[in-house]
């Protein structure tokens, strides 16, 4: 992708919550609720700085930046990751590397990577 990403990335979000690919659901990570996107036509998966703050997770910067922006048109530059967050549903476990972004539309925001890493089908029945 370079260093700078070329998709439009992250947070269609509102827009996109109602589209027939993509679904919301609530996972638990480190044992609180957050609301997450799963979006299989995102290349990478998001977590709300928001929620890396209030928690005080770890996170390290990236080799690479991605363009993300929001329904509105405004955009911001990303290069700092949560690595190997826990993320639960159902009792299930599935790690996720999230990059921080600003926008607050939902706390996660899942795209391929994390469906591909995981084998996840979005099946929307």
């Amino acid at each position: 992708m370079g260093s700078l990403a070329k998709k439009r990335e992250a947070n269609r979000a509102r827009e996109d919550a109602s589209s027939p690919d993509v679904i919301t659901g609530t996972f638990s990570l480190y044992d609180t609720n957050v609301i997450a996107l799963i979006d299989p036509g995102l290349t990478h998966s998001y977590i709300c700085m928001n929620l890396v703050s209030n928690k005080s997770l770890p996170f390290e910067s990236t080799n690479f930046v991605i363009k993300v922006s929001n329904p509105l048109g405004k955009y911001v530059l990303v290069d700092k990751v949560c690595k190997n967050c826990p993320l639960m549903i159902q009792g299930y476990y599935f790690s996720a590397d999230l990059m921080l972004q600003p926008f607050d539309e939902f706390d996660v925001i899942l795209g391929m990577d994390w469906s591909t890493l995981h084998n996840a089908i979005v099946n929307c029945r």
